[in-house]
């Protein structure tokens, strides 16, 4: 057999371990390459890790590997090691995550796409004075007109469908150009962005962020700024430098569809230089844009936590804008940080990474007060407007009336009365928290989980928010037959009641329902912009990144709900999510307020509560972690087992926890099993085990030699074991 005539695959499989495929005499294989095999009774698309020249298994047992869908790698080295490092980290199959990082079509074993140059189009004159004049009647039309930056701007057709939130076709550009409306151009991928936006000058402070990122420092960036104080232009800079370098910029944003804003600046700014990978997108274009990227052919990547994978040849920047979001930890699967995996491949890479926020995790907080972050401030709004006044209201003697205590909506009336708007948040869909009976005490639950049902009345249905169980809204009980009603409050209900208060004023709702068809988002959106007076009630989508200028006043309804939580990061999340909120008010010449009701004005969180210096904020917090062993002062790992059966559940659960324990090193603690705080989740019984270590080697050699020996027995099929390092969530 020729040297190095084994290829060592990874397969898409729940099983931790390479397969060994001897390598066809006329087939060139390479770490990183995809390759077909033969697996089982069938085929398989598998990723080639590594090269050998011999093998464990007998000779005549060892089959041919059936050749590969590319010519050459797709997954860069340096990809490839990111990937093997995080199966490591992560206690993963390296298959599963392996395969998770290409595009789906590509998982399948479908060829690259042949990448055709795309034109950008553009609004004319003529187009423009048609949307001034009202001239453009059809709905479609006008979306695509009007999603178009300023006249001169240009952009190509995937990027301008995420834009009007429609599947624009070439026939749609086509006749608008037949109209003289739009016009195609073509873009240069290497030419350099415009050095400034429009009339913008830099604040010192911006300067000095900008000349602080260095390719010689390896230490990431924490680039920590009030709300409203630039940090978009500080990114936008950054990037043009890098491109201008010949370089390419990785862009990871939480959830593109809750930041429009930001994600149509970048496109305006570097047009026909952007790829955008989101789950959102026909899996066409995310193929093709992976492929633009992975060729050099688009300058910017931006995209959600899979978009970290994307393989770039000439890697120049990695920017992790809102760092905080819980939304960069995968919740399934391979349930890696983007985050973290972001600064492991800034440094295989040599490339800088920069961490973004105004509410800072308390790790990535502490790491920079310990320096392993470099951490550059923006400590004020360039139109010099002043962070709002945060205000408490005591619930307990200001009683609400579904949800509004006479403060704040005094408060809301003045904010009206001065052509302002107001931001009503609470962070609970669906109309009412519990379907009950007052007379027998009946409630009605899930049943396949351990939870209420919500109920919502737009369409008279009764919802599980953790399995998506539904059901139509009963009237009586079934028990005893009396009327039920409606317990809690969510944002339905909250929305109602605005309106019988101010029944002249615009209301507009923005949570996950009410924007759940596309282009539903980018028309509210729309919408309050153009109104002046308006009162805007939704969940946490309100503080997700949204400028607007015309604010002034952020009221949050419910504050207690998470200081008072079983969740490790419940608080923490609580004040990020405060902080967030109110730099939506005084953004504009009017400067803003932010009421808060609580029954728990003595807080101590509340008491520190000050939207401009959150550092003050977490100090309390920090002094709990670091009492109890949490992070950043120590490390977790939760292992849950599921399964049919409640008892199966904490049979299997006790006998992990066995290994575990034989297994621990250092001074690593297992807790538990215990049931999961939601305990029953769709048909299914969790229990969950606990690791607690202060140092992070002790974690991992436990989790290592335990999940080899728990791999050795036989589970029964409907046996489920999941490891979350660095959890995010307890629940």
């Amino acid at each position: 057999m020729p040297e190095t005539g084994i290829a060592q695959v990874a397969l898409d499989r729940p099983l931790d371990r390479l397969f060994d495929y001897r390598i066809p005499e006329d087939t060139d294989l390479r770490p990183g390459q995809r390759v077909r095999v033969p697996f089982g009774r069938g085929e398989a698309i598998g990723i080639v890790v590594a090269l050998a020249n011999q093998s464990d298994v007998p000779e005549n047992k060892l089959r041919e590997a059936l050749g590969s869908p590319d010519a050459q790698p797709i997954l860069t080295p340096m990809v490839l090691e990111l990937l093997r490092f995080g199966a490591r980290y992560y206690h993963h199959p390296l298959g599963e995550a392996l395969l998770s990082a290409l595009p789906p079509a590509l998982r399948r074993g479908h060829p690259l796409p042949i990448l055709a140059p795309e034109p950008l189009w553009r609004l004319t004159a003529a187009g423009h004075r048609a949307l001034a004049e009202g001239q453009v009647r059809g709905r479609r039309q006008l979306a695509i007109l009007r999603a178009l930056p300023a006249l001169g701007a240009a952009l190509d057709r995937t990027t301008l469908s995420t834009a009007a939130a429609l599947q624009i076709t070439a026939k749609d550009l086509r006749q608008l150009e037949a109209r003289g409306w739009l016009e195609q151009t073509r873009a240069d991928p290497l030419a350099p962005a415009p050095p400034t936006g429009t009339g913008y000058t830099l604040t010192p402070e911006q300067e000095a962020a900008i000349a602080a990122v260095s390719p010689d420092d390896p230490r990431p960036m924490l680039l920590e700024g009030v709300t409203g104080s630039g940090k978009t232009e500080v990114y936008l800079r950054m990037a043009a430098d890098a491109v201008a370098r010949g370089r390419q910029v990785l862009f990871l944003i939480p959830e593109i569809a809750l930041t429009p804003q930001l994600a149509g600046r970048i496109q305006q700014r570097f047009p026909g230089q952007v790829a955008l990978l989101h789950s959102g997108l026909a899996e066409g274009e995310r193929l093709r844009a992976w492929e633009a990227a992975r060729q050099g052919e688009r300058r910017i990547v931006v995209g959600t936590r899979s978009a970290l994978f994307v393989p770039l040849p000439e890697p120049g920047l990695i920017i992790v804008d809102e760092e905080h979001d819980s939304a960069f930890k995968q919740q399934d699967g391979f349930r890696y940080s983007a985050r973290d995996l972001a600064i492991k491949r800034g440094q295989l890479e040599h490339t800088p990474v920069v961490l973004g926020s105004a509410t800072p995790t308390l790790e990535t907080l502490h790491a920079a007060r310990q320096g392993r972050y470099t951490h550059v401030h923006l400590r004020s709004r360039p139109d010099g407007t002043q962070p709002p006044s945060v205000e408490t209201i005591d619930t307990r003697v200001h009683s609400p009336d579904e949800g509004l205590t006479a403060p704040l909506l005094d408060a809301m009336q003045q904010t009206l009365a001065a052509g302002a708007q107001c931001f009503v948040l609470l962070n609970r869909r669906g109309f009412a928290r519990v379907l009950a009976c007052e007379s027998c005490g009946w409630v009605a639950d899930c049943p396949d989980c351990d939870a209420h049902l919500t109920v919502h009345t737009q369409d008279r249905r009764a919802i599980c928010h953790l399995c998506g169980h539904q059901e139509r809204r009963a009237e009586r009980c079934p028990e005893c037959g009396e009327a039920l009603i409606n317990r809690g409050l969510g944002t339905q209900r909250l929305e109602q009641a605005l309106a019988r208060h101010f029944p002249q004023t615009p209301i507009i709702r923005l949570d996950r329902d009410s924007v759940r068809h596309k282009g539903a988002l980018e028309t509210a959106l729309d919408r309050i912009r153009q109104l002046d007076a308006a009162i805007v009630v939704g969940t946490q989508m309100l503080a997700k990144g949204h400028d607007f200028p015309r604010v002034g006043l952020v009221g949050v309804i419910d504050v207690d709900q998470g200081l008072f939580s079983v969740d490790l990061r419940a608080t923490e999340h609580t004040l990020q999510l405060i902080v967030q909120a109110a730099g939506r008010a005084g953004r504009g010449d009017g400067g803003g307020r932010v009421l808060l009701q609580t029954g728990h004005p003595d807080h101590p969180l509340m008491r520190g509560l000050d939207a401009g210096n959150y550092p003050a904020m977490l100090e309390p917090l920090l002094a709990e972690r670091e009492a109890a062993g949490l992070p950043p002062y120590g490390h977790l790992a939760l292992v849950r087992v599921e399964a049919a059966e409640a008892a199966a559940a904490h049979r299997h659960a006790e006998t992990i926890a066995g290994h575990l324990l034989a297994a621990r090193h250092g001074d690593l603690r297992v807790l538990g099993p215990a049931p999961a705080p939601r305990h029953r989740v769709n048909r299914r019984f969790r229990e969950q085990i606990l690791l607690r270590a202060a140092e992070r080697q002790a974690l991992h050699r436990t989790l290592t030699q335990a999940r080899h020996a728990w791999q050795t027995e036989d589970l029964p099929r409907g046996v489920r074991i999941a490891i979350d390092v660095d959890p995010v969530s307890l629940a």
